[in-house]
């Protein structure tokens, strides 16, 4: 290897390793030219006067690989200045590590015999880090900070990413900017939304229609169709183009969330860069400043929060989208906050599956809601320390999609929400200390998603009933939390869901709910043990001291730490048969050992999807009977009491081609994999190589 020798001499004296090391001290930048004209040619001298004999030769088959290696390593830096500061951390361990031994034949006296091993040793080591700095350098790419990159969904044990497709590059670009130029601007703008999200992100398809839906390029309303129909259409489009692949969890059939490949999220950026979509900083992570894209992100980096820059920008009333990237501190001025009178899109909470809170320093900055009159998206997912919603939501005539899901301080809504006519999707998920629900519900006449509703027995006559929303036309997926103190309340009024026609998904989750403390001192002690689970930035179990462990709710504690959901047993009532049209079903922590009479397969024959988790059931047929369910995909959870063989499951779902069993301790079926799951085409696998080999 030729290089071109630098004016200076090698550092053989200590005069010079003491100009070198105060260089290396001095903060400067080191560049590579430097490094391979100055420390290594005192590497060689090292290695020449230690190494003889045997180890001659492997010394210097291994300083031709550092040497080798470092020459891309210099062609990349020279393309790349943003790493600058990244490998000059690198190469000054390596210069400090030819100063260190330099120094020792100095001042040591090494026998011939060690000093050989001695040098392999340094030179290992220096061989390991140049290689991972050629890898870091030539490969990666800067990335948000390390929390961002625990968001960023990363496969768990289950989980599975559909294998990368080998991409021609050329014409998966050459297909991007078709969509780009192409006609459909609806697709164009859709795409360039993935530019937001960070490398290696696994992104749910439902955050991104909804972002959709509040940027307005879908519109449930005007086009006919549900924003989910609409959102499958185009991931579609960039499915079949292999701008996104699917990401499966546990094996399972159908995948809700996908990966964007790195060269593919590249061009991405460059279009939205290019289109002003986002303002973007030197490493490719979207910015705060709207002044040209109307579009803002919060962002934590390596080098720290945005948010607090906000406040510094005018022109507010240009914003047209603010998204969460990765901020756990949410601070905005109110005057400030209340200025962004033409936003559409408020993403203030998380968008990915991380169960971290994110901390709002007061919640003043909501009051400003009631002027943006454009809002169509507002996502506080996951955000504490906002104990009730206030009025001015409601003032928000024009927004589609609320998402409060997570917010564990929420207890109530405004009772005016029912003003909000436009609404499609209400996620109340999570927000265990909600008691009860405005009338104004059974008022959005538009809505189709609804995930929260409460029933327990400190509701009042200004409540709202489950039979109040019957009347809801378009209402085709809800969710409901009962107090499973109150059984026989709970089950009159599950009677009403005969008379949602539309319904497609029903999810009932039974858990104890809590009135309100009786004396101030009680619910101020509350508030300070909810303040301490949220600074911690994790749900935890309380201490007893603070509340008796039987009022434990269940968001505190682990699925299979929860205590037994059974009840006194009590006569229930009659409940006409009529049947349900659902297509699926989720049942957490069903108090009783059998299905009740409202849930008869008989009465569910369009039912696809069963999923139970946690609870007392014991047998799925109703009171023991033989039965025979409709179900094609079953997932069991955490039931301790439920025991069957393969034999009777199969008899039971006849058409089951998807089943996941997860720590039912009395369910054991040699059927499935190391992830407790079966498909169908495992047995047909299976069947087909026994005949193979008859």
């Amino acid at each position: 290897m030729s290089r071109r020798p630098l004016v200076t001499t090698s550092f053989k004296t200590p005069y010079v390793s003491l100009d070198l090391l105060s260089y290396l001290k001095s903060g400067q930048v080191t560049p590579f030219q430097v490094f391979n004209d100055v420390i290594m040619p005192d590497f060689e001298d090292h290695i020449s006067k230690g190494s003889n004999g045997t180890n001659n030769e492997e010394t210097r088959r291994i300083l031709e690989e550092i040497q080798n290696d470092l020459i891309p390593i210099g062609e990349a830096c020279g393309r790349f200045q943003k790493w600058e500061v990244e490998v000059s951390c690198a190469i000054k361990k390596l210069a400090y590590q030819s100063l260190d031994d330099a120094f020792r034949e100095r001042t040591e006296a090494l026998e011939n015999t060690n000093r050989a091993k001695f040098l392999l040793n340094k030179l290992n080591r220096t061989r390991s880090i140049v290689s991972g700095l050629k890898e870091f350098v030539c490969s990666a790419s800067v990335k948000l900070s390390d929390e961002t990159s625990k968001n960023s969904d990363t496969p768990q044990t289950g989980e599975e990413l559909q294998p990368w497709k080998k991409i021609d590059e050329v014409k998966v670009l050459t297909e991007i900017e078709a969509i780009y130029d192409g006609p459909d601007e609806i697709l164009r703008w859709c795409l360039l939304c993935f530019s937001m999200f960070p490398e290696d992100a696994v992104i749910k398809k439902k955050v991104l229609i909804h972002w959709w839906v509040g940027e307005g390029f879908i519109d449930t309303l005007a086009a006919g169709e549900t924003a989910e129909e609409a959102g499958n259409k185009l991931f579609k489009v960039f499915l079949d183009k292999d701008i996104i692949q699917r990401f499966y969890k546990r094996r399972r059939p159908s995948a809700d969330s996908c990966k964007m490949q790195p060269p593919i999220r590249d061009a991405v950026i460059e279009l939205a860069r290019r289109e002003k979509f986002f303002d973007f900083d030197r490493n490719g992570n979207p910015t705060e400043d709207f002044s040209c894209s109307n579009r803002a992100c919060l962002v934590r980096t390596i080098e720290g929060s945005n948010v607090r820059e906000l406040p510094l920008l005018s022109s507010q009333e240009n914003v047209r989208s603010l998204i969460n990237v990765n901020e756990h501190d949410l601070y905005f001025r109110p005057n400030w906050f209340s200025k962004m009178k033409s936003v559409k899109v408020l993403q203030l909470g998380r968008w990915h599956s991380d169960k971290h809170l994110i901390e709002v320093e007061d919640c003043e900055f909501l009051k400003g809601l009631k002027k943006m009159r454009e809002l169509r998206y507002l996502s506080l997912r996951g955000v504490s320390r906002i104990t009730e919603l206030p009025a001015s939501v409601c003032k928000a005539r024009n927004l589609r999609i609320l998402n409060l899901n997570g917010c564990c301080d929420l207890e109530k809504l405004p009772r005016g929400i029912g003003s909000l006519k436009s609404l499609t999707h209400l996620d109340m998920y999570e927000c265990y200390l909600i008691s009860g629900m405005p009338k104004g519900l059974a008022l959005l006449s538009n809505l189709q998603v609804l995930k929260g509703f409460v029933i327990s027995k400190s509701s009042g006559s200004q409540d709202c009933k489950l039979d109040d929303l019957s009347k809801l036309d378009y209402l085709r997926k809800l969710s409901i939390h009962i107090d499973r103190k109150q059984g026989e309340t709970a089950e009159r009024e599950l009677n009403s869901l005969a008379k949602f026609k539309k319904l497609q998904s029903l999810s009932i989750s039974w858990s104890r709910i809590y009135d309100k403390p009786a004396t101030h001192s009680l619910q101020t002690l509350q508030r300070i043990v909810t303040k301490k689970l949220t600074r911690a930035k994790r749900i935890t179990k309380l201490p007893s001291m603070f509340m008796a462990p039987e009022k434990l709710p269940s968001m505190f504690m682990a699925p299979e730490k929860l205590p037994s959901m059974s009840v006194t047993p009590e006569k229930l009532p009659s409940i006409p048969e009529s049947p349900l049209h659902l297509e699926k079903l989720d049942l957490h922590y069903f108090p009783h050992s059998t299905m009740p009479d409202w849930l008869k397969p008989t009465l569910l024959g369009k039912l696809k999807k069963l999923y139970i988790r946690g609870g007392s059931l014991s047998d799925l047929c109703h009171n023991g009977s033989n039965c025979t369910w409709t179900v094609q995909m079953v997932r069991l959870k955490f039931l301790d009491e439920l025991e069957m063989d393969w034999e009777k499951l199969r008899g039971l779902f006849p058409k089951l081609s998807y089943l996941e069993v997860v720590k039912c301790r009395k369910l054991h079926f040699k059927q499935c994999d190391v992830n407790e799951v079966w498909k169908e085409e495992d047995s047909k696998q299976v069947e087909l190589a026994s005949s193979s080999n008859a």
